[in-house]
């Protein structure tokens, strides 16, 4: 193959190089690093505008990049459609190599972090909605004043995405109620939470001291999906009382579950410090929630990967988090 006339410091040398056979017998050398995320965010949103707005570029960027991409390689990676972009088996194979790649090269990143102490970093934090407003952010704010240089990426999703992107490595940290175990989580600490049903103060069930699971069927609800933990652990806690849990309207914000109660249509169930602001505030009011058992409390778990290095930057804001959940 004939020698590159681009200058080697802009290229990243592969370690191991997709097999010949898999790209029609092109053996890739060397490919700018920005082209992989690039490459792996369209595989990731099977989308080039949704690519774009996760890396702040302009889609025709993307787009080029993708095209000059395939030519390279000589072999489609997307195949396209009026739904989008799904990557070919050529393109699950290379997704395979660009993910390698990106977890070296953020690896050698970290090193280079932990040389430089922590005057400059970049930590991706995954978290559930409920914990970034009154949790996450005040915690932030003070780590900021110490190292203003370290900058942070936070992503708002269910406890499932917290997990895939641990697992997936496109996070650092992640924050989920109730995660189901997996060997390739490792979880730093747990805190418990009270489970509550949240209304208008004006609402009939206001005032009660508890409220047990098999009355929440006798209202109307507006209820977190089934990608939240909180609403598994409620569809559990219905199951032990032979109550099925059709609600209403289901949603995937818990922003849009408060909006429900204000609607006044019905009830919510969410831990109770997700809406400790609104209720100091007698905007709702909450009221708490048991089964046959006992009350239900929802498990608050600080978590990464196992198998994952992590920056001095990432550890230290994982220090910060635990004590906070500790002393908490």
């Amino acid at each position: 193959m004939p020698r590159s006339s681009t200058p080697p410091n802009k290229h990243l040398a592969l370690r191991h190089p997709p097999e010949p056979a898999a790209f029609g017998g092109r053996v890739l050398l060397s490919m700018q690093f920005g082209v992989l995320k690039y490459f792996l965010a369209v595989a990731k949103t099977g989308s080039i505008r949704l690519a774009s707005e996760e890396l702040f570029v302009a889609p025709s960027a993307v787009s080029r990049q993708m095209k000059a991409l395939e030519e390279d390689l000589g072999i489609p990676l997307f195949e396209r459609s009026a739904q989008g972009m799904r990557l070919t088996s050529a393109g699950e194979v290379f997704a395979s190599t660009a993910r390698s790649i990106v977890r070296q090269m953020e690896r050698a990143r970290s090193e280079m972090d932990d040389l430089r102490g922590l005057k400059r970093g970049h930590v991706t934090i995954y978290a559930v909605e409920g914990v970034v407003s009154e949790f996450l952010f005040p915690l932030l704010a003070s780590f900021n004043q110490r190292f203003p240089n370290i900058s942070f990426e936070i992503q708002v999703t269910g406890t499932d995405d917290v997990l895939a992107a641990l697992i997936e490595d496109r996070g650092d940290i992640g924050l989920a109620f109730n995660p189901e175990a997996s060997p390739e989580i490792l979880q730093i600490r747990q805190t418990d939470h009270p489970v509550v049903a949240v209304a208008l103060p004006n609402h009939p069930v206001v005032g009660a001291e508890s409220l047990r699971v098999a009355e929440l069927a006798q209202h109307v609800l507006g209820l977190p999906d089934r990608t939240f933990g909180v609403r598994r652990l409620l569809d559990e806690a219905m199951a032990r009382d032979h109550v099925q849990n059709q609600p209403f309207l289901q949603v995937n914000s818990i922003e849009m579950a408060k909006a429900f109660v204000r609607s006044g249509m019905g009830l919510t169930v969410l831990p109770e410090f997700a809406v400790k602001v609104e209720t100091e505030r007698k905007e709702f009011a909450s009221i708490r929630l048991k089964d046959q058992r006992c009350e239900l409390s929802a498990t608050l778990v600080l978590c990464t990967h196992r198998n994952r290095h992590l920056s001095a930057a990432a550890r230290r804001v994982l220090g910060v988090l635990n004590d906070a959940m500790l002393n908490g």
